[in-house]
């Protein structure tokens, strides 16, 4: 019998010795959780292949790879087999994710409750209020999220798993999106934690939680999956964090998106590829209050997101991706619905309205030394000449490439070096005019005023350095360098109709212009530029055991330092920030119930 089908026969065996307790089975895991760090080792190792780039898995499908890690334990070293084999029992008992004090032993129906928070302190600026030389307020120099998340979950039959989640947040935010010299968050870092306006008691009574105090919003999720016994066909009706990409952050959906209603299916008959789309529901409720209006020049931001995605695997070590991606307003398209239509295609038998994307994937891996890949995004980019690919404007593409590599020594020690381009109006589109609309559509590529692929802005890149390791069962630490530089011009050159270039997905290209915008990167507009480290250190032991209940936690810090710099880079001897240091310690927890 030849090596692989041994592999397979014994992770097949490991896994079924656990299937009678396994429970929420095709729930899926949530991006950032420690076992993705082990897959990536793994694939990079050559014990599991082929794998989707579409997550977040199920937690079935992290089981069958633990288990096929199992089977290939001559792979690792005693330290990361002692941590696979503790999370192939987490997943196999269905406490993978999460474990709840209430619980159906028979069923694996659950009741819990989750709760989260992390505080920040502007260290720098607190060490100089305390000698005397600080001009910010103790009110400005400390922030808090937290999250009470209840929630249920259950499988009512063998192929369908289900949860709800109802959040209620407290907050206290430092942040300001027009002005990096402010706020408790490294250059770039911030994404909104809840799903609407602030609320509390006196004045006023609602705000984004930038007030001096903390108040309360709301984040409310859900996942309901079902699998085939095959696991060759999913489909998912859910709410939550996704990451589509072979790199670190990706063009077309990246794990810093804020989260969407969205109906997925995946399917998979064979080895060699895998089709996957997803049908999603955007707005803006920061904006909403222009759904009222009876302007002509009101902007309605109910739009939806396409997405279908093409994955060929031809050997083990190769990957080929193609991703397509729409938005437009909200309507019954029944050709965005149907899963095996290229929508860049069928959109042209639509009036060509919608905002559209194509992204290309590439990924090889080298057994045992590393993974390269590399991604393509054009956004309605105009074929040209290469002389003029970085120079017109009506060029709107993001390019990525990057290689993860092996760290000999260290626990599932893995290095990223990656470089990230994303050239101007890249993810903006104009508003558009729909026939059953009273409004103009926003169709810029953003889920609540933030991209919905990579976490940078148009007009950007970025070199980055990641190291991430688990020197040990339970803890993990990542140490991270960045280099980003972004260009924009003010937003008063904007509203007056200026043709500059501009690096906000809300600032879109005038058409009428088109030839009168001069790309030139560095040199065509006000640049920031940002030198960002992070060291972070996260403990997540075996749960202990509280009044005979079984309590998973984690806790975690983190320490940021920025330096960032402005420069005109027109050259018009425009007023710029002075240059700003940010230091910023954070410490956070996380309570299962």
């Amino acid at each position: 019998m030849k090596k692989k089908n041994v592999v397979f026969c014994l992770s097949l065996m490991i896994l079924l010795a656990g299937a009678p307790m396994f429970a929420q089975g095709h729930l899926a895991v949530e991006l950032g959780h420690p076992v993705y760090a082990i897959i990536d080792t793994a694939e990079m190792r050559g014990v599991v292949a082929r794998l989707s780039s579409v997550k977040p898995y199920t937690s079935r499908q992290t089981a069958e790879l633990l288990a096929a890690m199992m089977g290939r334990m001559e792979a690792f070293s005693p330290a990361e087999q002692a941590m696979i084999q503790r999370w192939f029992d987490a997943f196999r008992a269905g406490t993978g994710v999460e474990d709840s004090a209430l619980k159906d032993a028979t069923t694996g129906g659950k009741v819990g409750i989750r709760f989260e928070s992390t505080a920040r302190l502007g260290v720098g600026g607190l060490i100089d209020l305390l000698d005397g030389s600080g001009t910010e307020a103790f009110k400005d120099l400390w922030a808090v999220n937290s999250r009470f998340v209840p929630y249920l979950a259950g499988d009512p039959v063998s192929w369908l798993s289900l949860k709800g989640e109802a959040g209620f947040t407290f907050d206290k935010i430092e942040y300001n999106s027009a002005d990096l010299t402010k706020g408790l968050y490294l250059p770039y870092e911030f994404t909104k934690e809840w799903d609407a306006t602030h609320i509390w008691f006196g004045e006023p009574r609602n705000s984004d939680g930038d007030l001096d105090y903390p108040t309360a919003s709301y984040d409310i999720r859900q996942d309901i999956a079902a699998e085939t016994d095959s696991g060759s066909l999913m489909v998912r009706f859910s709410r939550f964090r996704r990451d589509w990409g072979v790199g670190s952050g990706s063009f077309s959906l990246s794990g810093t998106a804020r989260p969407f209603v969205g109906a997925e299916v995946q399917f998979k008959p064979s080895k060699y590829f895998a089709v996957t789309s997803l049908i999603g529901s955007l707005s803006n409720w920061q904006k909403g209050e222009q759904e009222k209006s009876t302007s002509s020049t009101a902007i309605s931001w109910q739009k939806m997101l396409g997405l279908q995605r093409m994955e060929l695997f031809p050997f083990d070590w190769l990957t080929i991706s193609a991703t397509s991606t729409l938005v437009g307003a909200k309507r019954l398209e029944l050709g965005y619905m149907a899963p095996l239509l290229f929508s860049v295609m069928y959109q042209n038998q639509l009036a060509d309205i919608d905002n559209l994307g194509v992204q290309i994937d590439g990924k090889a891996v080298l057994p045992g030394i590393a993974t390269v890949y590399g991604s393509f995004f054009t956004d309605e980019m105009e074929i040209t000449n290469l002389s003029e690919l970085f120079t017109k404007a009506r060029n709107m593409f993001a390019l990525q490439g990057g290689l993860k590599a092996r760290v000999p020594g260290l626990p599932f020690g893995m290095l990223t070096a990656q470089y990230t381009k994303i050239e101007p109006f890249v993810y903006s589109h104009y508003p558009t005019w729909y026939p059953d609309y009273r409004l103009k559509v926003d169709t810029s590529y953003t889920q609540d005023g933030e991209n919905l692929g990579y976490y940078l802005p148009p007009n950007s890149d970025e070199f980055l350095l990641r190291l991430d390791a688990m020197p040990a069962d339970g803890w993990r630490i990542g140490l991270r360098y960045a280099f980003v530089r972004h260009g924009d011009n003010p937003q008063a050159d904007w509203n007056a109709g200026l043709p500059r270039i501009y690096g906000d997905p809300l600032k879109y290209m005038d058409y009428g212009k088109l030839m009168q915008y001069n790309k030139d990167f560095l040199h065509d507009g006000i640049y920031d530029y940002n030198h960002i480290g992070r060291i972070e250190v996260a403990w997540r032991p075996a749960a202990p055991q509280v009044l005979g209940l079984s309590v998973p936690f984690e806790l975690s810090a983190a320490f940021g330092l920025s330096y960032t710099w402005w420069e005109d880079g027109l050259g018009l001897g425009r007023a710029v920030n002075a240059p700003v240091w940010k230091q910023v310690l954070s410490v956070s927890c996380r309570l299962f119930m």
